[in-house]
């Protein structure tokens, strides 16, 4: 499942209605963020422990981000309001992205094959994400909230700033992780499980998208 470039073109759509409420025609968060479809699975069965265990930790760690991000819900009753309802989703975003870093550090990586290069790999990723959310926070900080012009630009810049991470490099695209197995592992850890159900409403859990994760 990828999850990071889910939630980003959420967070995208919501850019989009708050440009639109600002009084701006341009949507500049459009199809760069939308997800590619989730790869098929490998076959049912019982997956190895330790993978299971991993796929779980990461995809745990990976909920201190996407809950906030997936829970985005722009306030556009006012270009102030709205600017305001951005900061603060930013700023919820960027302490669930300190804190997905901080616990993939946690992460028991001993029974995967190069799982810690990728744990490192997404950490740095995560931190990438973090950095953008947050100079896009401070953006909107320096705005004048009942200036419509100046927040539909800032805006806007803002929505450019957001969709192009959702073109980074998937650090957990190599083959070592993206094997019949780990997919079998996702799909029977909980916590990937959950994040399936958050993406699609509640009906991931036995669909033909796995849960593996990943970071676009």
């Amino acid at each position: 499942m990828p999850a990071g470039r889910i939630t980003l073109a959420v967070v995208a759509a919501g850019f989009a209605l708050v440009t639109a409420a600002c009084g701006s025609q341009q949507n500049t968060a459009g199809g760069t963020s939308s997800a590619p479809p989730a790869s098929t699975t490998a076959s049912q069965g019982n997956a190895d422990q330790q993978k299971v265990d991993f796929a779980d930790d990461v995809c745990d760690a990976m909920q201190e981000f996407i809950t906030p991000a997936t829970s985005f819900k722009p306030d556009t009753s006012s270009p102030a309001a709205a600017v305001n309802s951005l900061k603060t989703q930013l700023g919820a975003m960027s302490t669930g992205l300190d804190k997905t870093v901080k616990d993939l550090g946690d992460v028991d990586s001993a029974g995967v094959p190069d799982g810690q290069a990728a744990v490192t790999d997404l950490q740095k990723t995560f931190g990438q994400i973090k950095q953008t959310v947050d100079t896009a926070k401070t953006k909107l900080d320096g705005v004048d909230p009942n200036n419509q012009q100046a927040v539909a630009t800032a805006v806007q810049e803002v929505s450019k700033d957001l969709s192009s991470v959702g073109n980074m490099t998937n650090p957990l695209d190599s083959p070592a992780l993206k094997s019949p197995d780990m997919e079998a592992a996702a799909r029977q850890a909980p916590e990937c499980q959950k994040i399936n159900n958050q993406m699609t409403g509640g009906g991931g859990a036995s669909g033909s998208g796995s849960a593996t994760p990943t970071s676009r």
